[in-house]
């Protein structure tokens, strides 16, 4: 499938729709920019009224050209589009970039037009890039098919982004710095060819050795995480995304729901896909610096050199921020050292070289540091004093990075002629060099997580993790039983986890104080007794629990106690008793397990710290839905409660594996049913006896119950 964007990425013929001869109209831009990159194809400049486009021969239509162009690059208003784009079907184009605006982005006119483009492009097997985008660069192939002012060199980065405006200055960047790139790409609208096409094709393009995305937006997650596991699993890459703090328009009904937040959710998939994500605009450029230089750790373990001792300490500080940590220098690497370096150098790391360090002093330490087992990677701090050899030093740095597959990067602090001049020295020699420690340091350590994923390729998932045979009928009933609130009331969301395995604390519904003492002696006390009320949701909000009745007398007294407390509290809500249910003791930690439906990645699952605090601590682990066992036992063991489940202070351990199968069962659940949209067990107690479910809620989508979706199509990842 990737290969059906080669008539995008390595086109023979290029046609130019819309291009005149004024030097400020976009298609002349376009033409100008193919001719002056000198590429090595074939250019149809297309103009019913010229006879040539900036000395080249131009033609009245796609149609008329002397062969039947591979891309098309349409340069026409928005709506001339359309009968462009017949043309192009009719003349045999595979390939279109279309780069007006107007389209769905102006509201419901555009967007049918959009979709009349889309639809005679699939029914001819063309592709279409955009619309409103900037187009895209092929830098080996000299292929600018943009109206950016320049192209950067030939690299092993590929840029895809949602953003041409982003895509420009990162160009312009990019040639100042001597940064190279395999493609760049801009989506525009995505109408047809997404963020997945892209990835899916450049994980087999050999020129691009790791990828940097800028989204703003993720459609077709399923496709995503395909082509984005694919891609992981053979090279680094690295995704900054916008919109971090949009609010959701929809209102929770679970704790789940009020935590589970669209940014958290992103995290969640671009971790499940092995893509490493940045949060800064700032950290995607100084990626791309590092990648471009195409040697990548495979651990965060640095060897610092610096001839000051203050940058070498905040580098160590951001260092250690980020999960990384200082290389252990070794006997025989101190000797070395000590061979090279006056007696007052720092003796650990980092190698403080001290400030009259002239540029032999550092490359000798440089050499010393790269030859460190244990450093996978060495950074150079240099700020200028009166004796610093600035442009020598640099020079120094290359000619030890010249000795090393290991990443060298440089951080050349200060300013003026000579710096600058040192600086893009180190950029030309392929040295990534960054203006202050932290940032240097932050680009590294996203450079090894996206190694580290590279190297280990996401597991794979499935939906079922044990033996178990859920009774699969008992709960199509129960969800088929739902009332027209779409709220499964808490008996029946019990018996829906009970259906798949799941242990819970089964209730019994009593109309009346005498019945509810009835059903507590036969239980066994003590007990919990609950309001029952399809209207009340957090029934501890109106005062609607009492935990621990002793003796008959005392759940009267809270039957009676909590019907009250509802009516007060919810005067319209319907109430249909108080549930009895044994009360199970408290064990390691109150836990919630529930799942939510995400807008752009459909059914996730969270683990959670419960209790009353539970959304202001927000203790909590998110995966896509499904997930297996292993992923079920590294999101318990991420929470900061850990240490209370497994046994705090001599404290006996919970037992981890059956809580572990109650999260697989309970994906297995919400993975098998897409009328749930939400669901939850609050509290789910952990305890060395296993995991029971105190509490339980289920939403279902009345619409979903009616016209059953296909199946996983509530889910952003497909089980394996």
């Amino acid at each position: 499938m990737s290969g059906e964007l080669d008539c995008l990425f390595t086109p023979h013929r290029v046609a130019v729709v819309g291009a005149g001869t004024k030097p400020t109209n976009l298609g002349h831009m376009v033409v100008r920019n193919l001719l002056n990159g000198n590429f090595d194809g074939v250019v149809y400049p297309i103009n019913p009224k010229h006879e040539s486009i900036g000395g080249v021969p131009a033609f009245p239509s796609v149609g008329q050209t002397p062969e039947a162009p591979d891309l098309a690059v349409l340069c026409v208003p928005a709506v001339g589009v359309l009968d462009v784009v017949k043309q192009c079907a009719e003349a045999g184009v595979k390939g279109i970039i279309c780069m007006a605006a107007g389209f769905r982005e102006v509201g419901p006119e555009g967007r049918a037009m959009e979709d009349q483009v889309v639809a005679i492009c699939r029914a001819n097997g063309m592709r279409l890039l955009g619309p409103n985008c900037l187009g895209l660069q092929v830098p080996g192939r000299r292929l600018n098919a943009t109206f950016a002012a320049h192209m950067p060199v030939p690299g092993n980065i590929a840029l895809v982004s949602q953003s041409g405006a982003l895509t420009a200055a990162i160009i312009e960047w990019a040639i100042g710095k001597g940064i190279g790139f395999s493609k760049l790409v801009t989506l525009g609208n995505a109408a047809d060819v997404e963020l997945a096409a892209v990835l899916d094709y450049l994980a087999d393009d050999k020129d691009t050795h790791s990828a940097v995305v800028y989204a703003e937006s993720i459609s077709d997650a399923q496709a995503f995480t395909a082509a984005a596991k694919r891609f992981t699993a053979r090279k680094p890459l690295v995704i900054y995304k916008a919109g971090r703090f949009a609010a959701s328009a929809k209102a929770a009904v679970s704790h789940t729901g009020a935590m589970a937040g669209a940014d958290e959710v992103y995290n969640a998939a671009f971790q499940r896909v092995g893509a490493t994500r940045v949060l800064r605009i700032s950290d995607l450029y100084h990626t791309i610096e590092l990648l471009s230089a195409d040697r990548i750790a495979h651990q965060p373990t640095l060897a610092v050199v610096t001839n000051a001792g203050g940058p070498g300490v905040m580098s160590v500080d951001a260092l250690s921020e980020r999960g990384g940590r200082l290389a252990e220098i070794s006997p025989a690497t101190l000797d070395a050292l000590n061979e090279v370096l006056p007696t007052a150098w720092s003796h650990a790391n980092p190698i403080d070289v001290l400030g009259d360090a002239p540029a032999a002093r550092y490359e000798a330490a440089i050499n010393a540091a790269v030859t460190e087992e244990d450093a996978d990677a060495v950074l150079v701090i240099l700020t200028p004093q009166a004796m610093t050899n600035i442009i020598g030093s640099a020079d120094a740095v290359i000619a030890a990075a010249h000795t090393t597959d290991k990443p060298v990067l440089a951080v050349w602090m200060g300013g003026g002629a000579e710096n600058e001049k040192a600086i893009r020295k180190l950029t030309s020699a392929g040295i990534p060099t960054f203006e202050f420690p932290e940032n240097a340091v932050d680009a590294f350590v996203n450079g090894t997580v996206s190694q580290r994923h590279a190297d280990q390729a996401a597991a794979p998932v499935a939906a079922q993790t044990d033996d178990l045979t859920p009774d699969r009928e008992r709960a199509a009933a129960l969800i088929a039983s739902v009332p027209e609130t779409g709220l499964l009331p808490e008996t029946e969301s019990k018996e829906l986890f009970d259906a798949y395995g799941i242990p819970v604390a089964l209730p019994r519904l009593a109309t009346s104080a005498d019945q509810a003492a009835a059903l507590a002696d036969e239980m066994g006390y003590p007990v919990v007794a609950k309001i029952a009320s399809p209207d009340i949701t957090h029934k501890t909000d109106v005062g609607g629990v009492v935990v621990g009745p002793k003796n008959a007398e005392q759940v009267r007294a809270a039957f009676e106690r909590i019907v009250a407390n509802a009516r007060a509290a919810k005067p319209q809500a319907r109430i249909d008793g108080v549930v009895i249910e044994q009360m199970v003791g408290a064990g390691n930690a109150e836990l919630i397990l529930g799942s939510t439906r995400d807008p752009s990645f459909g059914q996730t699952i969270m683990v959670a710290a419960g209790g009353t605090s539970a959304e202001i601590l927000k203790d909590s682990a998110l995966q896509l839905a499904p997930v297996d066992a292993a992923l079920a036992r590294e999101m318990v063991e991420s929470l900061r409660i850990w240490p209370l489940i497994k046994g705090y202070r001599g404290a006996e351990g919970a037992d981890v594996d059956a809580l572990v199968k109650v999260i697989t069962r309970f994906s297995t659940l919400v993975a098998e049913h897409p009328e749930i949209t939400e669901t939850e067990m609050n509290p789910l107690t952990v305890s060395p006896s296993g995991a029971i479910a105190l509490d339980a809620r289920a939403v279902i989508d009345l619409d979903a119950l009616a016209d059953p979706p296909a199946r996983y199509s509530h889910l952003g990842i497909l089980p394996e």
